[in-house]
């Protein structure tokens, strides 16, 4: 008799251990989802980071390998670089030269600046659509040209917790960030 008493008030309690379980394996999985989510966004991140500072070395090395405008003292104290627009207050750069290999012979060196500029912002408005650059030069009289090139982006994450996501307004969210570069060209 008791033990009859017993299977009937336990009928249903495998039933409700098996829904717990399902419900605590459900959250887990929800955990797992969002972290491989931030993992994701972190990787491109990380990628777009790397690919910023190769850019920004790139230029650097235009630079060196052009001497002859920007270490003689006649590259312009400010440059912009917006999308494909590159600005300067001399308008120097804004001209277009075709300085490629086969036409570099002709080319003076503002000219092969202002070429190596150029394909530099659209390369990089091809990679960060929402980018910002300038290129601040120093020339004082008896030491050597400095540069400073500075980059401005924004990327986005992954809100991580509810915290991240109420400071952001949305799952995802967004930061400008900046990268700078001393040369002397």
């Amino acid at each position: 008799m008791k033990a009859e008493l017993a299977r009937r008030l336990s009928r249903g309690f495998s039933l409700l251990e098996v829904l717990v379980a399902l419900l605590i394996v459900s959250l887990g999985l929800i955990g797992l989802s969002k972290m491989q989510a931030a993992a994701l966004s972190n990787t491109q991140n990380a990628r777009s980071r790397a690919l910023i500072a190769l850019q920004v070395s790139s230029l650097a090395e235009a630079m060196h390998g052009n001497p002859g405008f920007w270490a003689a003292g006649t590259a312009p104290g400010s440059v912009s670089v917006t999308g494909t627009t590159v600005t300067d207050a001399s308008g120097i750069l804004n001209a277009t030269a075709d300085c490629s290999s086969g036409a570099a012979k002709g080319c003076s060196a503002a000219q092969m600046a202002a070429y190596d500029l150029q394909e530099w912002a659209k390369s990089m408005s091809a990679r960060f659509p929402t980018y910002a650059a300038t290129i601040q030069c120093t020339t004082v009289i008896g030491t050597p040209v400095s540069c400073v090139i500075g980059l401005n982006w924004t990327e986005k994450y992954v809100a991580v917790n509810r915290s991240t996501a109420a400071a952001s307004g949305a799952v995802q969210g967004s930061s400008a960030l900046q990268y700078s570069l001393y040369v002397e060209p």
